[in-house]
């Protein structure tokens, strides 16, 4: 009777783990197949690049401005930062400027122009928005070397928190090999400055990309 329960026994746990889902394996960003579609007004607007792992050269103060262009197909991204990660005077600008491909969801090659002058191409992963504060993402300069890639957190300014950008990235490392578990290393935001004559290229406005947006589907 009792080999009869013992073999019964295993016998289901055999049965349980064959039909237990398979753990998710964090992906390399270079292998992640889906990205967000670029093509996406939740995506427009002023963002802060909190927190970076690894955290590379990533300078202090870096943000970016996003909007459409006037002939709707061409993301126009205007980027600031610090000339370091130890500075927080906001001096050097870059621009970018991505041709958007209907439902591309693959993501894009950036390539950033400081004045004329372009800068080491970067190809961007957009993963995940959340709360419509937080945007995860990932980018690598090599897609067949992991050790050039690296996983990013953009904030909203004035509504991202130290607290919530834990809780993303912690969100975040199970399904991206990029992010690490209460691991990562934040980029300096506060006490930042710059010439306030310099301003940023006109973008359309959020309202009128998605009036436009709309338009353009009917």
């Amino acid at each position: 009777m009792w080999k009869f329960v013992i073999l019964l026994v295993a016998t289901l746990a055999l049965v349980s783990a064959q039909d237990a889902p398979a753990a998710t394996v964090p992906q390399n960003c270079s292998a992640i197949v889906e990205s967000l579609d670029w093509n996406n007004t939740a995506l427009f607007g002023t963002w802060q690049e909190v927190a970076r792992n690894p955290i590379g050269d990533a300078k202090a103060c870096l943000e970016f401005t996003v909007g459409l262009l006037h002939d709707n197909v061409t993301l126009s991204i205007n980027a600031s930062h610090s000339s370091s990660s130890t500075s927080l005077f906001q001096n050097v600008d870059e621009k970018a400027n991505v041709t958007l491909v209907a439902n591309a969801k693959t993501g894009y090659n950036v390539t950033f122009f400081q004045g004329s002058t372009p800068q080491a191409p970067v190809y961007i992963k957009l993963l995940q928005i959340v709360n419509s504060t937080y945007i995860t993402g990932c980018g690598y300069t090599n897609a067949t070397d992991n050790s050039t890639s690296y996983g990013f957190i953009l904030g909203a300014p004035n509504k991202y928190t130290a607290e919530g950008i834990k809780l993303v990235n912690d969100g975040a490392f199970p399904l991206y090999n990029n992010f690490l578990n209460n691991t990562y290393a934040n980029i300096t935001q506060q006490g930042c400055s710059r010439n306030s004559a310099a301003q940023s290229l006109p973008l359309i406005s959020g309202v009128l990309a998605l009036a436009l947006l709309l338009i353009k589907a009917h």
